[in-house]
Formats: structure tokens, sequence, C-alpha cells
């Protein structure tokens, strides 16, 4: 795991922490995380058994990283959320991604780390936008929705402000691409509902070869 640092632009007006598991380098690179591209499922065609070890994979980074930035940024306490998906309403089968984060949270729970607290359904979207990973028109795949600006998290995501109000929030998502903002504007919208101090945690870093 690596520590970067999420500048303050026009989406975020802190400059916060964040940590990575590794490097994303293209989907079918040497090396590359392709389960994280095989967890989003995205056209509804991979297999169950893809899916749960997709999910464990996921599960696994996040049980071992959390602890990690637990011990660097010696937190007593801190709620996991997740960045919600793009589309509103998606099937169960395509929300892998959160679910494993879920599931890591409660396993560290299990394990006696109370100081972890599931607030992975925390943010939930009502309004579509764009799928930002999926550039050109596809056939039998509605892209709607606007692109990312400024505020898009609160004007199209319901926000659960009690479950971060006051506390440290560690922000998970599966990659984390500069310029896209997607990140930012969601950290944004947690400390605008409260939360005391958002950390951002991803599986992958977007690093082009």
């Amino acid at each position: 795991m690596e520590k970067f640092t999420v500048l303050r632009n026009a989406f975020l007006s802190r400059t916060c922490d964040g940590y990575f598991n590794r490097y994303y380098t293209g989907y079918r690179t040497p090396g590359n995380p392709d389960f994280i591209n095989y967890l989003k499922n995205q056209f509804q065609s991979q297999p169950p058994r893809t899916l749960e070890m997709c999910r464990n994979e996921v599960t696994k980074c996040v049980e071992e990283d959390l602890l990690a930035i637990r011990n660097s940024e010696r937190l007593q306490r801190a709620v996991v959320v997740t960045v919600p998906r793009s589309k509103a309403n998606m099937p169960s089968n395509q929300m892998g991604f959160r679910l494993a984060v879920q599931e890591g949270v409660n396993g560290l729970r299990r394990r006696g780390f109370y100081e972890f607290e599931d607030g992975t359904f925390c943010i939930e979207r009502h309004t579509n936008t764009r799928t930002t990973h999926i550039r050109k028109e596809v056939a039998n795949f509605d892209n709607s929705g606007d692109m990312p600006y400024v505020g898009i998290t609160k004007a199209t995501c319901h926000i659960d402000a009690s479950a971060v109000k006051g506390k440290t929030v560690i922000l998970v998502d599966d990659i984390y691409t500069k310029t896209v903002n997607i990140d930012e504007d969601c950290m944004q919208a947690l400390y605008d509902a409260g939360a005391e101090r958002v950390i951002l945690y991803v599986v992958a870093f977007t690093r082009r070869q």
C-alpha cells in the first residue's frame, strides 16, 4: 500500500490524504488488477464464480489496508463509506465492490476491530450519472446522465449525514484517476454533511504505461 495526496481543486475545498493498494495500468495489461473490471459486471456477463473470486480479492485488500491506515494515521475510530455506482438502482450482481468492502469491514469487526463502522451504504445514487470509463456508445447500454460537475454527488445522491457527522471517514473506491474528480466531489459532499476528516482509500491508482 502507498500513500498519496488528493489535491484541493474546484471539486474539493481542502487537500486530503489518500492511500492505494496497487497501480492500475490498463485493462488486460500485465499485472493489472482486472478483477476490479470484472466486479463491475457492467453488462451482467460475468459468471457467479468469477464475481465471488473478485469480491474475495477486494475484501482481502480492504481488511489488510484499513488496518494499515488505522495504524499509520493513529485512528481511534472511523466510518467506512463507499463511492456509489454511477447508475441508480443497479442490481446486486453489479454491486459486488460495495458488498466486498462491507464484508471487509464486517470481517474486521468479527476479529474485534470495532473501531471500524460500516457506512458502506451511506451514499445512495438516486439519479443516473455518466459512466466515465465507458467513453464510446455501446449497443444495449444506456449511459445516460451527466459527466462529473461540481456538486454532482449531492445533486444525484441521498447522503445519510447522521452516519458521518463529526467523524473520521475512510471513503473507499475501486479506481482513482486524476482529473475525473468523482472521488474529490464525493469527499466534499461528506465534509458538507459534517464529516470531521475524510481519507480516501482506493484499491487501484491509475498510472498509464
